[in-house]
């Protein structure tokens, strides 16, 4: 009876561990995507938003016809 309470403990204590590890790993991969992988999605949509947004302008542009003064405008 002994040996099976022990044993019990320690299956108790594996799952409690595991469970412990498991919200510990989560908790920091959590922590290191919102510190690394955060800014440098943010940072790589807003440069993919520029240069689709730049596109749209240089497309818009040629479909008028009449010359646009700026650094597009060919001299």
């Amino acid at each position: 009876e002994a040996r099976s309470s022990r044993s019990i403990d320690r299956s108790l204590a594996r799952s409690f561990v595991r469970s412990f590890v498991r919200s510990f790993v989560l908790s920091f991969f959590r922590s290191f995507v919102r510190s690394f992988v955060h800014p440098f999605v943010r940072s790589f949509v807003r440069s993919l938003a520029r240069s689709r947004a730049r596109s749209f302008a240089h497309s818009f542009d040629r479909s008028i016809d009449s010359p646009i003064p700026g650094p597009t405008a060919r001299s």
